[in-house]
């Protein structure tokens, strides 16, 4: 029975190691998410804007929700972030093959952590599994004294 007890104290500390890192797992596939239709959003922009000729008005955000209204002189041309603080500028057709690069490293990043995942949830069900297993173990060890 003292075996028993301490390997279901074993399998709780596996079980909670587990779902811990299965809620950063979660928490970071959401961010990936978010990153990669944020990028997403920029290049249907920038293939809307392709179709654009001269000037035209559009809203440029300034922060809190308020904006400006604002004109588009060069609708040929992007200033793409390309990360560490830097960007560069492109014609829009450079601009979304980069960006399509970009999309396609999120989604593969995020099918990786959905595989990391779905892992970590089978390894939970498996310690619960074992878990349940031993307390039927214990409970059918008891017996009722009259």
């Amino acid at each position: 029975m003292a075996e028993d007890t301490k390997k279901l104290e074993e399998l709780a500390y596996q079980y909670q190691l587990l779902q811990a890192q299965a809620q950063l797992l979660a928490q970071n596939l959401e961010l990936l998410t978010l990153g990669r239709n944020e990028f997403q959003a920029v290049k249907e922009t920038l293939e809307g804007l392709k179709n654009e000729e001269g000037e035209f008005e559009i809203l440029v955000p300034i922060g809190a929700g308020s904006f400006l209204k604002g004109k588009i002189v060069d609708a040929k041309n992007a200033i793409v972030s390309v990360g560490a603080g830097y960007a560069v500028q492109k014609s829009l057709d450079d601009s979304i093959e980069y960006l399509e690069k970009r999309i396609k490293e999120y989604e593969e990043a995020i099918a990786k952590t959905q595989e990391a995942l779905k892992k970590l949830e089978a390894q939970l069900g498996e310690l619960a599994r074992q878990a349940q297993e031993i307390q039927q173990k214990q409970a059918m060890g008891f017996s009722v004294k009259k």
